[in-house]
Parts: structure tokens; C-alpha cells; sequence
């Protein structure tokens, strides 16, 4: 009886003519104002979004709505189980529907619906809920919002790093993208003014509640917009790549992998941001107390970025993109340690005390534009190494499983904080009229100084540490660049040849 024999991919043989032009388009600039202003602005609602739902939520929950911090750290255990089936299929099903889409834009529209489910319900939720109901509800918010954001997000990156094929203009376009981020986030850290400025007879739910709506709509906007404006050049896998490389082999390929796994204890070590994060509005209503002091502190805060990060690129040329990132991450845990060991010595006057934490905040953010920028241009550089290795990108792959490490960062940082919440015994005090007053405990307050800045400590040290090992740079980088070229050459002459047969047999 006879057999089919599996599919095996053949690579045609290109010439030195082939090579020669790839090298040039690798070197070519295809991104005008135009182009990457669309890039920019297609994210610009996601960014605000994380902002102000990573620093309100949780202190919106467990204040207004009384959810037990226990009860959200039960919910994101749990939730991050069942995360693992999304997470595992999410990678292959964008890598294997790219290929024959040949574009993975689509997934920035398709995951909406999931994603407004998951971003509105925890601000909508009506009061006198048991922890039982709760419990319930974040399960399903929470493994709803996974779900959209284990295709969104890999989706979304995908679509950076194919925009163009020269790396030197896509970190141009990562530093102009960070750089426009310095004033996106301003508008959510602006949101405190209007909690504590806006009449006092209105309660400050329904301010949250809001702000909330406002900035899901800006995600919607923008994310439409870029699914009709943005393109994809970097030259994909064939079906017949696709179809001879089985997903177990790529799984094997992207496991073996170094510099992803430098980048995935980079981003478990991200725990240490989110865990500060999440009680950062705790120390600004009770440690300084008002919450519009963070607004304040934003506005000094941020400064040194705008002229830090014109330069991120020039040094990213001069001592290379991995040593930047250690440089950029390691000096602000170091700044967040000798603030920690300084420790909280409030003084009679409430300016002066928040002076203070100015200065300090000003020098540990100093290089948060370069952390991001960094960050960002590093997984671009760990695709180009998987496609060197072995001929298929597998991004969607590899963002799935970074972002899983992240989902479970953030779960840590969620049970984290709820069980230092907890173990203070903070009781929100809220008036008469359902405006939230400040705590006056001196240990409680310690303890909140402690979680605010120990916390990133830790997790920007270790995020140095785990660059470290980030094996991309340097003559690996240039000798991966070079090989490149020779197989996108080959990559393009496959898929022309097969549209001339096409055309050929159509006649």
C-alpha cells in the first residue's frame, strides 16, 4: 500500500546578486513620519490604559467595591492555572494563521470584544456582592482578559518587528514609540487631580468609573485605527517552512533558546514593579496625603527622560543594545535600594516631605525611557536570532511564552500585594460623603514605604542580572545579520518563483 511521504521544504539556491540586494534592503529605510506616527498612535490607547488600570484597579476594587484582597489573590492563582491552555495555543495558532493570512494585523481587532468584557466589568460591579460571587466573577474576568491578550499582545509586537528588516530604524521607531509614551502616560497620571479637585459632593467611585470608560473607548479608537493603517514587510515562511517544521520541533527550537530565557527572568523579575505599583496609591493617599500628590511627583519625576532617551539609540551604536540594558536597569534598583535603606522619615512639613520623595523618584526613574526602549528593541533582536537558528521567526511562539511569564509576574505581584494589604490590617477610611481620608499609623505607613520601594529594588536588580546573559550582541549579532540576508534572499526568490508558476499555470 502506498504511503504519502511528508512535505519537505527545499530552499532555493539564491546568487550573490540575491544576497546583495537583501543586504541593501536590510539597510534600506522604508519608514517615513507618516508610517511611524501610525505605529505610535496605534498603541497610544493600550499604554494609557495600562497606566491607569494598573494603578486604580486594585485599590479601586478592594476600596469601593470591598473585594478582599484575599479574594483577588485567590482569583489570580487560580486564573493563572488555567492560563496555561490559552497560553500554550495561542503562539502556534498566530504563527500557523500569519503564514497563510500573511499578516497578523487582523488579531488587533478580533480580540476587542474579549478584552472589553475584561477591562469594563471589575469598574461596573454593584455593591453587596458576597467574596464568594466575587470570587466567581474576577475568575471569569480574569481568565476572559487572558485570553484576548495571549493573541493582542504577541499580535501587536509581531507587527513591530516586521514593519521593516532594518534593525537601526526599527530601534529609531522603538525610541520615537517610548518617546511619545513620555506624554501619553501623562494623561492617566493627571486623573488623581480630578479624585481629590472635583466637588467633594460627588463620590470618588463614580470619578474611577469615569476615567475607566474614558480610556477603554481611547483603546478602541486607536486599535482600529492601526489595524487599517500598519503593513508587515519582513519576508515570512512559506506554508511549505511551515508545514515541514512540525510544532513540536519549534517548540524544542524555541525552549533550546538562550536569549529568550535571559528575556523571560527579565520579565518574572517585573513582579517587582507591579508589586510597588499596586500599592503605590496606597502610599500616596496615606504617606504624603493626597492621591494628586503622584501627579505632582510625575510631572519632576519624568524630566530626565526626555533627555535620556534622545541619546538611547546613539548608545545603543556605541557599547551595544545588551550592555545599555544592564546599565539602564542596574542603576535604578540601586537608586530604589538606598532609598529603602534611607528608609520613610517624614518631617512636621508636608512640602518638604514631598520634596523629598521627589528627588529621590527623580533619580530612580532617570533611565525608565531606556529601560522600556530596551526592553522593546532586545525582543526584536531575540526574533532575528530564532530566525538565524532555525529559519522561522516563531514569534508568536515566543511572545506567548514571555507572556505568560509576565501573566504570572503580575499574579505574583496581585498576591503579593494583597497579602502585605492584609497582613497591616489596612481599613480604607472613607467619609460621609464617599470621599477615602488618609491612615495615620506610623507602622502601617512604614510598612507601605517598604513594598513602595524594596520592591522595584529587587525586581530592577534582578533584571540586570538576567540581561546579562542576554547572548545577542556584539560579533554574534553582526555574524546573525549577515546570515540573514542569505536566507531572506532565499525566502523572497521562493515566494516569487511560486507566484510566477502560479501565474504560469493560470494561463
Amino acid at each position: 500500500m502506498a504511503t504519502k511521504n511528508k512535505e519537505v521544504y527545499v530552499e532555493p539556491q539564491v546568487t550573490e546578486e540575491d544576497i546583495e540586494k537583501q543586504r541593501q534592503q536590510q539597510e534600506k529605510e522604508y519608514l517615513g513620519p507618516k508610517e511611524m506616527a501610525a505605529y505610535i498612535i496605534s498603541g497610544i490607547g493600550d499604554k494609557n490604559w495600562e497606566t491607569f488600570n494598573g494603578n486604580n484597579e486594585f485599590f479601586y476594587t478592594t476600596t469601593f467595591q470591598h473585594v478582599s484582597p484575599i479574594t483577588l489573590s485567590v482569583a489570580q492563582s487560580f486564573c493563572s492555572i488555567l492560563d496555561t491552555f490559552d497560553n500554550a495555543i495561542s503562539g502556534p495558532i498566530l504563527d500557523r494563521t500569519r503564514t497563510r493570512w500573511g499578516r497578523v494585523r487582523p488579531y488587533l481587532v478580533l480580540t476587542l470584544p474579549f478584552w472589553l468584557f475584561s477591562a469594563i466589568t471589575p469598574y461596573m460591579l454593584p455593591d453587596g456582592l458576597s467574596q464568594a460571587t466575587l470570587l466567581a466573577i474576577f475568575l471569569v474576568i480574569r481568565y476572559v482578559g487572558s485570553i484576548s491578550n495571549s493573541f493582542y499582545t504577541p499580535a501587536y509586537q509581531a507587527v513591530l518587528y516586521n514593519l521593516t528588516p532594518n534593525i537601526n530604524e526599527r530601534n529609531k521607531l522603538i525610541a520615537a514609540d517610548t518617546y511619545v509614551d513620555l506624554f501619553g502616560v501623562w494623561l492617566p497620571s493627571l486623573f488623581p487631580f480630578f479624585v481629590d479637585y472635583l466637588p467633594r459632593t460627588i463620590p470618588t467611585r463614580n470619578i474611577y468609573l469615569v476615567g475607566a470608560i474614558i480610556f477603554i473607548a481611547l483603546v478602541v479608537v486607536f486599535r482600529v485605527f492601526g489595524f487599517f493603517s500598519l503593513r508587515e514587510r519582513v519576508p515570512l515562511a512559506s506554508r511549505e517552512e511551515m508545514n515541514s517544521t512540525s510544532i513540536l520541533k519549534s517548540i524544542k527550537q524555541v525552549a533550546s533558546c538562550r536569549p529568550m530565557w535571559a528575556l523571560l527572568a527579565k520579565n518574572f523579575f517585573g513582579m517587582g514593579k507591579g508589586t510597588g505599583q499596586s500599592v503605590a496609591n496606597y502610599f500616596w493617599l496615606n504617606c504624603t496625603g493626597k492621591l494628586s500628590n503622584a501627579a505632582i511627583s510625575g510631572l519632576f519625576t519624568g524630566l530626565p527622560s526626555y533627555f535620556v532617551l534622545p541619546f538611547a539609540t546613539k548608545m545603543t551604536k556605541k557599547i551595544g543594545l545588551k550592555k545599555l540594558s544592564v546599565l539602564a536597569y542596574g542603576y535604578c534598583g540601586v537608586v530604589y535600594l538606598i532609598m529603602y535603606l534611607i528608609g520613610y522619615r517624614p518631617t512636621d512639613n508636608n512640602i518638604i516631605n514631598l520634596i523629598i520623595i521627589v528627588i529621590g523618584l527623580t533619580l530612580a526613574g532617570a533611565m525608565n525611557s531606556v529601560q522600556r526602549y530596551c526592553g522593546t528593541a532586545l525582543q526584536g533582536d531575540l526574533y532575528d536570532y530564532v530566525e538565524w537558528k532555525t529559519g522561522i521567526r516563531n514569534e508568536g511562539m515566543m511572545s506567548a511564552a514571555m507572556g505568560y511569564i509576565t501573566l504570572i509576574t503580575n499574579n505574583i505581584s496581585t498576591i503579593l500585594s494583597g497579602i502585605i494589604i492584609a497582613a497591616i490590617k489596612y481599613e480604607p477610611l472613607i467619609n460621609s460623603y464617599g470621599v477615602v481620608v488618609p491612615q495615620t499609623d506610623p507602622k502601617m505607613l512604614q510598612a507601605i514605604w517598604t513594598v513602595f520601594t524594596l520592591a522595584p529594588a529587587i525586581g530592577r536588580i534582578g533584571k540586570a542580572i538576567s540581561l546579562s546573559f542576554f547572548n545577542v550582541d556584539g560579533k554574534v549579532k553582526e555574524q546573525m545579520m549577515e546570515d540573514l540576508a542569505v536566507s531572506r534572499a532565499a525566502k523572497l526568490k521562493s515566494r516569487t518563483g511560486n507566484n510566477e508558476a502560479e501565474e504560469s499555470a493560470s494561463e
